[in-house]
């Protein structure tokens, strides 16, 4: 049987450059564009926008995605500053001082992107199987958004601009958003705060499901499944047990959301790894060692560079792509059979 190709893209903020420059090298190594790579692929946060963006359906050609990995890291590059303003002197300290109330940033940037590069589309019309994680503090439970279940119920099929603005919604960082989904009010916020990584959600999902119409995978199995996993940067540096024993809620809202983001991935990976024979599983990530580039809102040039380099230096130059052949053939020989 054909393997069941899964691209799951974790959430981080700006650092979503790091995953688009992945896919970037694997295309050109490939030959292949991602969509031709991929069965389903999932998100949160910055990695569900990512995944919603590459399966826009193409208005001239809707067998194509609407974007390619090249205009997606424009977007990352182009409107950083938009999405995430600097703020410098007087404006920072203000800042600093009045998101002990508020949000850090208001939301209208991002907004202001996502409505340049999405209109009206619904998930149910993407070009592949989405899943794209966030949380809804009304019902207080995990909120999935899933091109199967839009299918087959026309409440679930959620505006993308709606599903990206949602899981995109990190506590501290961004407003909660709130929309009607399945007719009940939702206050969704950034699936980053249950599963940063959504690989495992995304097995469970066509495990469940292979047999529906939807998938048409009578048969497939748990062997049948080839995931990508890639990362958008995990900061190395540690808390000491000093700082541990002393801090209070001032020093460990700067850090709590970053340990929370990477436990819940390195949770997903264990799983995964566990989970899956050698050969089903590719995970790639970058390690950010320096503190003041960790910042997943920082829309600097310094910042996007060093994270850049840091990519180049860990994987492209040491030729990840060729020392993955094996697990990326898998996903080439998919389209040949």
């Amino acid at each position: 049987m054909k393997p069941y190709r899964i691209l799951s893209i974790d959430g981080g903020g700006l650092r979503g450059i790091l995953p688009l420059r992945m896919l970037q090298e694997i295309e050109k190594y490939t030959g292949k564009r991602v969509h031709e790579l991929f069965d389903m692929m999932a998100g949160t946060s910055t990695g569900g926008l990512i995944a919603s963006c590459l399966t826009l359906r193409s208005k001239e050609d809707p067998t194509k995605p609407r974007y390619t990995t090249d205009d997606l890291i424009d977007m990352y590059t182009g409107k950083a500053d938009t999405i995430f303003p600097i703020r410098s002197g007087f404006h920072k300290f203000l800042r600093t001082a009045t998101t002990l109330w508020n949000p850090e940033f208001d939301g209208k940037g991002l907004e202001k992107v996502l409505k340049e590069y999405i209109t009206e589309e619904r998930i149910k019309d993407s070009l592949l199987p989405l899943v794209i994680a966030s949380y809804d503090l009304q019902a207080n439970k995990p909120l999935f958004f899933k091109t199967s279940e839009a299918s087959e119920d026309e409440t679930a099929n959620a505006r993308i601009y709606d599903v990206c603005r949602a899981t995109s919604a990190a506590p501290t960082f961004l407003p909660a958003y709130s929309f009607v989904h399945k007719k009940a009010s939702v206050t969704a916020i950034d699936g980053g705060v249950y599963i940063n990584d959504p690989a495992m959600a995304a097995t469970a999902e066509i495990l469940r499901y292979a047999d529906c119409p939807f998938y048409n995978r009578s048969g497939l199995s748990q062997k049948d499944i080839v995931i990508l996993s890639l990362g958008t940067g995990s900061y190395t540096g540690s808390i000491t047990e000093k700082e541990a024993a002393s801090w209070g809620q001032l020093q460990w809202i700067t850090r709590i959301t970053d340990i929370m983001m990477k436990g819940v991935s390195q949770s997903t990976d264990y799983e995964i790894s566990e989970l899956l024979e050698d050969g089903q599983y590719l995970r790639l990530n970058v390690n950010i060692e320096e503190e003041k580039y960790s910042n997943m809102t920082d829309a600097s040039a310094d910042t996007r560079n060093y994270l850049l380099d840091e990519l180049n230096k860990q994987l492209i130059s040491t030729g990840f792509c060729e020392a993955n052949k094996s697990f990326l053939n898998k996903l080439v020989l998919n389209n040949l059979t």
